[in-house]
């Protein structure tokens, strides 16, 4: 993977994007990947989430904020946990499309569609 490579993956994900506002930090993406590493195990709820996190770009209220902000959206899908005051969380179906799309495009970059060309 070079540089290029990278930018090429970046620039192709759309700002208005599902995925988009989990990359606007560390803690966002890593936050992200975790909910989707674990996907919806009861053992875990949305602290315990905040907790894991090694890339503290934000306090955990902000983050806290953030997630409650995304499952009123629909973008994350709480699901039963073991405890009743627990919220487990997992992926939306469009949330979890969006992130496989970009994995698997990070493995093998494309330049992304361009359609403001005239010829």
């Amino acid at each position: 993977m070079t540089i290029k490579d990278e930018l090429l993956i970046l620039r192709a994900v759309d700002t208005k994007s599902i995925l988009f506002p989990f990359m606007k930090t560390m803690s966002k993406w890593e936050l992200l990947l975790t909910i989707a590493d674990l996907d919806g195990s009861p053992d875990y709820g949305i602290w315990n989430y905040i907790e894991m996190l090694k890339t503290k770009t934000e306090n955990s209220m902000t983050l806290y904020a953030f997630l409650k902000l995304k499952i009123e959206e629909g973008s994350l899908v709480i699901t039963k946990s073991e405890k009743k005051s627990r919220k487990s969380l997992t992926l939306s179906e469009e949330l979890e499309m969006e992130l496989t799309k970009f994995m698997i495009m990070r493995k093998k970059p494309q330049l992304p569609a361009v359609t403001n060309i005239t010829i």
